[in-house]
């Protein structure tokens, strides 16, 4: 019998100041372009899909009202840093401190448990993903095999048990990989942010066709400044690549959403949170 296919829409809660080019900049941002959050939800509920957000928490308290009404709506909150640092750049007590009071911090203002950790910048080694465990979270979708990408650590998987490609358990805790094609021997991000908003559609949409042609788990991810309808603040001495990263495609992604969308369904993909399917892994029929 053939496996259920799941695809996963997942969007990080984050101000524009805390895009990683934004941030070295040191320039100040009062412009948080959440809008695009916005914009991103109603697209999703369109086709009747249900995100995962990771929030950062300073962001998702300062737009209490509007994360709560998405909320109530069936979104489901998770944790996204209590700020937007990346975890390699902390001692593992930091971290481990920080993490937890993001996650008490969310649960109290929500009233919402929150069960998923995404780490700003993918930036999480397995030493911190064993914290994020102990911590109590149920799963974590930190991990791209993608080593080119600036801050994102190699996670060694050996001591989880593979349940399908890109998903991973060890006890009760699940690892969500993001979605990569294989490309002439190396892995190549299919999963959305900017790999897919930069690329030519051309070369990604055979990639993606092909993917999902193969796979049965699909996750996409993105920043809400790359659907904003705001004009991006002016930012002085930033490097041509930076300028190249915030401004490329972001007037097409929403239509390239939505032929992910319709690519899902055609190959039959079924649309859940994170949440959601990690409760359809303790299937017993997903341990065989």
């Amino acid at each position: 019998m053939k496996r259920e296919k799941y695809a996963v829409f997942t969007i990080d809660v984050e101000d524009f100041a805390d895009t990683e080019c934004v941030a070295k900049s040191g320039q100040r941002v009062r412009r948080h372009m959440l809008d695009g959050l916005d914009i991103y939800i109603r697209l999703l509920e369109q086709y009747q899909i249900r995100a995962t957000m990771f929030a950062v928490c300073r962001t998702a308290l300062r737009e209490q009202e509007r994360v709560q009404r998405y909320v109530d709506r069936g979104h489901r909150l998770a944790l996204h840093g209590l700020e937007h640092v990346p975890p390699c750049g902390m001692d593992d007590e930091h971290f481990r401190r920080a993490t937890l009071a993001g996650k008490q911090q969310l649960e109290a203002a929500f009233h919402t448990q929150v069960s998923g950790y995404r780490a700003p910048c993918f930036g999480l080694d397995e030493k911190k993903l064993d914290i994020v465990r102990q911590l109590g979270f149920r799963y974590d979708s930190s991990r791209m095999d993608f080593p080119a990408a600036r801050h994102v650590k190699h996670l060694d998987m050996t001591s989880y048990r593979e349940l399908r490609p890109g998903i991973y358990r060890k006890g009760e805790f699940y690892e969500f990989s993001l979605s990569c094609q294989r490309l002439f021997g190396q892995n190549y991000p299919i999963s959305g942010g900017g790999y897919m908003r930069l690329s030519n559609w051309s070369f990604v949409l055979p990639l993606l066709r092909s993917y999902l042609r193969e796979q049965d788990y699909y996750v996409f991810y993105l920043h809400p400044f790359e659907l904003s309808r705001q004009h991006q603040p002016e930012l002085a001495g930033l490097k041509l690549y930076d300028q190249y990263y915030l401004h490329r495609g972001l007037l097409t992604y929403r239509r390239k959403i939505e032929d992910i969308i319709r690519l899902l369904r055609a190959h039959g993909y079924r649309f859940v949170t994170f949440d959601e399917l990690t409760e359809r892994m303790e299937n017993k029929s997903e341990r065989k």
